[in-house]
């Protein structure tokens, strides 16, 4: 047995031992805690495995919950599972399949890469805006990775660059990495942990925010923090190639491959562009736009449109990905009704003595230490449904208002950019060989520092503008 294995099988023992002690006779509030804790061991040590762990979760959940109250439980079920949030998400993930399959997706980015000329830090800024134009396609930031990584490589092979030595290279893999995330957070529908925090928010603090209302408040930073990660990049990693007319044939071949525009690809836009207009008025419209939403992004099965196959879909659908969604979302909903980790928090409280530091240092040093867990977290849904509200339980505590420190970490908690494994896209560039593990952390480092500065002094008042603080 390898020592990795080893030490994986420790703390999935430790974990079953704790939830043991909590769930055994102890009150819904421990059992929930018992829980959060399975759930953060398993979802970070088998990220192969979110499927079969997720359904465990939820599971667990139903049987704590039926037994104290059966009615209450059904009701949970209904708000968690009836809303149009997860329907929401299940659609995007059609409609990326379509993106993918039409080549509507790969389309747009390689218009956006090819349209700015040969400058090398012209490509890199497209590499950024390419990444934000395709960030509402799909809930799948993996999905998003497969979609820019080839465009990218073939720009970098475009100037004749080599793997691994390269800071040309090193700059557009780790932009489209970074924008990757930090597009994420513009769209409620961009990546899973968007509509988690939002429901833990809602039910916790009473702000609801549904589509418009997240884009109204993580839209306008996200250009701002798209913008840090450009300069910082072409900073640390200055290009040391410039275009050519030979650089700018392979481009411009890149671009001719895609030909016309397909019946497919506008069908997908279409069906695309009905279902984001659904989502934008969600709060003026009567019916679920999540499942109307849904219905929709099914005329791509039929045998009419040929755009998908409903076999070759199934096979290729990331159920991991949405089982883990779906057990996020009933889980944060039980961790807020019965205040599961108002325990942790207090204890957290106390010790660290929270309660006699200034108001500014509470709330910049909270933010900062969230940001920095990105390093134990190897998925931000994971990381979302934990920190989200420790951070607004440890704010409550201290007595101001939680949005304070939630509405920053909110935003950053899509922003995992310090190592390869934070996440799935992460390993995905990182495996390309084009940057090295040090490049990525002192650049994700700097990176995640900036993106805090950024969220906190230009976020807070713009949010306190808007009337959200």
């Amino acid at each position: 047995m390898k020592s990795g294995d080893a030490l994986r099988y420790a703390f999935t023992g430790l974990a079953l031992l704790v939830f043991g002690f909590l769930a055994v006779g102890g009150q819904i509030e421990s059992q929930i805690l018992g829980v959060v804790i399975l759930a953060l061991v398993l979802w970070s040590l088998y990220p192969n495995r979110h499927l079969e762990s997720s359904l465990f979760i939820i599971a667990l959940i139903a049987l704590f919950e039926a037994k104290i109250d059966l009615q209450e439980f059904i009701l949970g079920l209904f708000s968690t599972y009836g809303g149009s949030g997860i329907w929401i998400i299940i659609s995007g993930f059609v409609l990326a399949k379509g993106m993918e399959v039409s080549g509507l997706g790969k389309r747009i980015a390689l218009v956006i890469v090819t349209s700015v000329g040969c400058k090398p830090r012209n490509i890199i800024l497209a590499v950024a805006i390419a990444s934000f134009a395709i960030a509402p396609l799909s809930p799948s930031t993996t999905a998003k990775a497969f979609i820019i990584l080839p465009i990218c490589i073939g720009l970098v092979e475009a100037f004749g660059v080599e793997k691994g030595a390269s800071r040309f290279g090193a700059a557009v893999m780790l932009m489209a990495m970074a924008a990757n995330n930090i597009c994420s957070t513009a769209f409620l529908t961009a990546t899973i942990p968007n509509p988690i925090s939002a429901d833990y928010i809602a039910t916790s603090v009473g702000l609801h925010l549904d589509w418009w209302e997240w884009f109204r408040m993580a839209f306008p930073l996200t250009i701002p923090l798209l913008a840090a990660s450009y300069l910082l990049v072409i900073w640390m990693f200055k290009p040391e190639v410039s275009a050519s007319k030979e650089t700018y044939d392979k481009v411009c071949k890149i671009r001719e491959g895609l030909g016309p525009l397909t019946r497919r690809e506008k069908l997908v836009a279409v069906v695309f562009g009905v279902s984001l207009v659904l989502w934008i008025t969600e709060r003026y419209n009567p019916f679920n736009a999540g499942l109307i939403s849904l219905l929709l992004s099914l005329v791509l099965f039929l045998p009419q449109t040929r755009v998908m196959e409903v076999g070759k879909f199934g096979s290729s659908v990331p159920w991991g990905s949405i089982v883990l969604f779906a057990a996020s979302m009933f889980l944060a909903k039980a961790v807020a009704r019965y205040k599961a980790l108002d325990l942790v928090t207090e204890g957290l409280f106390k010790t660290l003595g929270l309660s006699q530091q200034p108001v500014y240092l509470f709330i910049v040093g909270t933010v900062v230490v969230a940001m920095m867990l990105h390093l134990v977290f190897t998925s931000t849904t994971v990381y979302a449904t934990v920190m989200v509200p420790v951070v607004i339980g440890l704010t409550r505590f201290y007595g101001i208002n939680p949005l304070l420190t939630a509405l920053p970490v909110v935003v950053l908690a899509p922003i995992a950019v310090i190592l390869p494994v934070n996440t799935i896209p992460n390993i995905i560039f990182h495996t390309e060989g084009w940057f090295t593990e040090k490049q990525i952390i002192a650049y994700g480092m700097m990176l995640s520092l900036v993106s805090v500065a950024i969220v906190l002094l230009l976020g807070v008042p713009y949010w306190q503008m808007l009337g959200l603080i």
